[in-house]
């Protein structure tokens, strides 16, 4: 990858291995890294259920209208694998139980697949991509017993193993070069009171994602522009609307993709090439990204992915700033 990286030339399964060196030793949490948000939904189908985080209003609607309900709860096309291979690094995970198994599943109102096949993609694919680096969030939990908590845990452990990145007090020595000296690929983000039972996980201030709760373009605009972060911190841009009941009403018809991806993928992602990774310091009162996650990734050749990933080669435009500050 050159240093004016062209992002329609970039090898999307390799690209923090093509990044050029300078930025490959610039702490992570100051990297522009593309993510996918509610990174498994894919997985629903017409024969899912309701899940526990199910809003009270789908369970009357739910068995009149499952059809509109799941058009506008799937935010993802594309499975774990398919998604890292046109380069997002991070997933957003929301889990729950189920009645009458031991079994975790993902969700998101309804449920989406057992968890075990995705995360082995993701695991399949780090041994296969040694310089690729993923974030595994996991945000919410529905159903979740402290057992259950430990349960997931142990499985997680013993999953990822030797590759997971444990929880550091500085980020600053994070580096996708220090990582691949250290054969560390998987970042776990778990946010609940369970993550102080292990050192292998990171806590929720690590990596912080503000929720923009906007149904218009310009209100999520101004959010991504002035949302604020911690300059020692990772932190996650949610590029993405989030209906309401009312807004779906009026749009009962369409889905989630037509009324809600598309419109940002018109208006927001041709603003995010205004933006700037790097250290959290004013920069014309814009907050600086780092992880931003979208709905529909793979929309128009995986154009998301493309734009964020080329944000990274602003951090060569200023030698000084990459000597002085990540020296």
């Amino acid at each position: 990858m050159s240093e004016n990286g062209s992002a329609q030339n970039f090898d999307l399964q390799n690209w923090m291995r093509d990044l050029p060196e300078q930025i490959r030793n610039i702490p992570l949490i100051y990297l522009a890294i593309p993510g996918s948000h509610d990174s498994m939904t894919y997985g629903i189908t017409r024969s899912s259920s309701l899940a526990p985080d199910a809003e009270p209003i789908l369970k009357r609607l739910y068995p009149l209208f499952q059809g509109t309900i799941l058009r506008w709860t799937i935010t993802q096309a594309i499975d774990a694998l398919q998604q890292l291979l046109i380069g997002i690094r991070y997933f957003d995970l929301r889990l729950a139980t189920k009645n009458g198994t031991d079994n975790f599943f993902f969700t998101h109102g309804v449920y989406a697949g057992e968890i075990s096949q995705p995360l082995q993609q993701i695991k399949k694919f780090i041994y296969e991509h040694p310089h690729e680096v993923v974030v595994l969030d996991f945000q919410h939990f529905y159903g979740f017993t402290p057992e259950d908590h430990q349960r997931l845990i142990r499985f997680i452990l013993n999953l990822f193993g030797s590759k997971l990145v444990p929880r550091q007090s500085d980020l600053n020595g994070i580096t996708l070069n220090s990582l691949h000296r250290l054969q560390h690929q998987v970042i776990i983000v778990y946010r609940h009171q369970s993550v102080y039972s292990t050192g292998e996980f990171w806590v929720p201030q690590m990596m912080p994602s503000p929720w923009p709760q906007q149904d218009n373009i310009n209100g999520l605009l101004n959010f991504l522009k002035h949302v604020k972060r911690h300059p020692g911190m990772g932190f996650v841009h949610q590029a993405v609307l989030t209906p309401t009941p009312a807004f779906i009403l009026f749009r009962w018809v369409s889905n989630l993709r037509e009324k809600c991806a598309k419109p940002v993928k018109t208006e927001i992602y041709p603003k995010l090439s205004e933006f700037s990774p790097g250290r959290p310091i004013d920069r014309d009162g814009q907050t600086p990204v780092n992880v931003i996650i979208a709905d529909f990734v793979e929309m128009d050749d995986a154009i998301f992915s493309k734009t964020v990933i080329q944000l990274n080669f602003k951090l060569l435009r200023n030698t000084e700033f990459i000597s002085h500050s990540y020296g």
